[in-house]
């Protein structure tokens, strides 16, 4: 899709959008340094009670960095689709994707039609 010429969301709502997906951004990040913190104190324990549980809680972490990677990449991307003014409309159709589920989901590609045609 080019540059749009004007997006269809009104200033204060982009920067509305725009600090939500920052925000969801440290948060992810957050997410991130708290897994790597819980590697290195696994790799630490000495008693095997404690390694047992670290290891549990290292499990644990490591999901929620799987799962979270994906999320952090769309946010990312999002942001650089605001640099190059192409934030808010479908990489799919290039129409605009409405306000509510922006506001739902900051960092959504399509609209929630072409999200649902696209899912089996």
């Amino acid at each position: 899709m080019s540059k749009s010429p004007k997006s269809h969301l009104s200033k204060p709502d982009l920067e509305r959008l725009r600090l939500a997906l920052v925000h969801k951004r440290s948060e992810l990040l957050g997410h991130r340094r708290d897994s790597e913190d819980e590697l290195r104190d696994v790799e630490r324990e000495s008693e095997p009670g404690d390694a047992a549980e670290g290891i549990i809680e290292q499990d644990a972490a490591l999901r929620l960095a799987a799962f979270d990677a994906p999320v952090l990449a769309d946010v990312e991307h999002a942001l650089a689709r605001f640099d190059d003014g192409t934030y808010g409309f479908s990489e799919e159709s290039g129409e605009p994707i409405p306000l509510p589920r922006l506001e739902a989901v900051p960092w959504a590609r399509r609209t929630a039609r072409e999200e649902d045609h696209r899912r089996p």
